[in-house]
């Protein structure tokens, strides 16, 4: 099978996994919300006395396997549970609230006005809405667990469910799951690291077409399928995943039940031995073993068509065509990279991954007030000293990013003026869109000089505009 592992983990990391600057975004609603409750419940229950110690964050954000949402009907679940004392849930006559009291009390504390959707009760959680029609859509749930102990040391929790206290460990999921990344790490370096990524694109698979949402098992179940039928270690995710597929596809050709591993004392997750939404994951699964299995055929062994099965697989919306593109134009800059090669030029202090395009526009004119400006082309004839540079670059990289610029200036005129060699990478003063325009140099030192462009998001340049050389006469 052709090697596509450096495509499908680029797209990893670019289209599947949650970037750094959102996900901070929704822990900031998070805190925003714990903060209201720390503050505000005391007025609903008067003995309770909480703080950022008696919450228990849950979830796919908490092991690390949540994705990037495809469709606007898709919606971010921040799960945060919050722990409090039994001995702090009673009424004025010292008897135990009940669950319903309970999760009142806690919707009551998190309503504010800014909010266009008031938090609601759930089952098994009070919800607070956020961003209800955008790529960003997202809610934060609260389930509520009232905990004691006995007096032989016993520790109990109960989720506050739809009309009674139910027994619940709030981290039992969380803690086994960490315990197996932890375990397969130790076993095999990467292996249970690995674990994730693969949870993750199982789920990107399982949504990347919209009339598969809601046909196909949930994250918890997709999870549970993983940790059992993951395969050893590859450094090739591809061929980790195309295993992971393989091994599912037998699993549930056993047996459809899935069984919540990190609960093996609890019923299974599955309502029968033969879920309608389980059999379609066989079905799609086939499907995707099928695909996978023709890439052995030494006519596939080949980019075009390993790229076509990935992209059938993870519908990636052009991104592997643009990757593989971009990749070759880097080794064509790569194979014309000698004249680059001077030692004052500094190296790209980031991991650089092409994920992106980005090129360089330059313009000239007499002086920097002109009104009259001309383009010139990348490498074209040589420019008078002594006039205006403007340089522009364009991106398609999704905001936010950072920008950052590269000048290098050669020849003798350069290297026999004070700090004439430059070469540093400095930071655009503006961020963003507006960081890459507008570049302005002049020229001064006969000889060839060139600028770069890089544009950085979650401390990984995404894309580089390669030299755009400047010819002084």
């Amino acid at each position: 099978m052709f090697d596509y592992s450096k495509q499908i983990e680029a797209f990893r990391q670019a289209r599947v996994r949650l970037s750094s600057s959102f996900k901070e975004k929704l822990l900031a609603h998070r805190q925003a919300n714990r903060d209201r409750l720390i503050s505000r419940l005391s007025s609903y229950i008067p003995d309770a006395k909480i703080s950022n110690g008696n919450f228990r964050p849950q979830g796919s954000v908490a092991m690390g396997t949540i994705i990037q949402t495809r469709f606007v009907n898709e919606e971010y679940d921040i799960d945060d549970g919050v722990v409090i004392p039994r001995s702090q849930l009673r009424d004025a006559d010292e008897v135990d609230m009940s669950a319903l009291k309970v999760k009142e009390a806690v919707r009551d504390a998190l309503k504010d006005g800014r909010f266009s959707r008031q938090p609601r009760l759930f089952t098994n959680c009070v919800r607070v809405f956020y961003a209800d029609e955008d790529e960003e859509k997202h809610h934060v749930d609260f389930p509520v667990y009232r905990s004691w102990s006995d007096d032989d040391g016993n520790k109990f929790r109960q989720l506050a469910s739809e009309d009674s206290w139910v027994d619940s460990n709030p981290t039992q999921v969380n803690t086994w799951f960490d315990g197996v990344v932890e375990a397969r790490n130790s076993s095999t370096a990467g292996w249970g690291t690995q674990l994730r990524h693969l949870v993750q694109l199982l789920k990107r698979f399982c949504r990347s077409r919209g009339e598969w949402l809601g046909l196909l098992p949930n994250g918890l179940k997709l999870t549970m399928l993983v940790a059992e039928c993951q395969p050893s270690y590859n450094a090739r995710i591809d061929v980790a995943f195309a295993d992971l597929l393989r091994n599912i596809e037998a699993r549930l050709l056993t047996s459809k039940v899935i069984r919540n591993l990190a609960h093996p004392d609890q019923p299974m997750l599955t309502r029968t031995e033969n879920d309608d939404n389980v059999q379609a994951l066989l079905d799609k699964i086939s499907l995707a073993v099928e695909q996978i299995d023709a890439l052995d055929a030494a006519e596939n062994d080949n980019q075009k068509a390993a790229r076509s099965v990935w992209d059938w697989m993870f519908k990636s919306d052009g991104f592997f065509k643009d990757y593989d593109e971009a990749a070759e134009a880097q080794k064509s800059i790569s194979r014309s990279a000698d004249r680059f090669n001077v030692t004052w030029r500094e190296a790209p202090p980031w991991t650089v991954m092409q994920l992106y395009a980005a090129s360089i526009a330059g313009r000239w004119a007499d002086s920097g007030n002109s009104m009259r400006w001309q383009d010139f082309p990348n490498d074209g004839a040589a420019l008078p000293k002594h006039i205006s540079l403007r340089f522009c670059c364009q991106t398609d990289t999704p905001k936010p990013f950072q920008v950052f610029w590269q000048v290098v200036n050669t020849g003798a005129e350069a290297a026999s003026a004070r700090n004439g060699l430059r070469g540093q990478i400095l930071q655009s003063t503006t961020n963003g869109a507006g960081g890459l325009q507008t570049r302005e140099e002049s020229t001064l030192y006969k000889g060839m000089h060139w600028i770069e462009c890089f544009i950085v998001k979650n401390n990984i340049c995404v894309a580089r505009s390669g030299p755009f050389v400047v010819n002084i006469q």
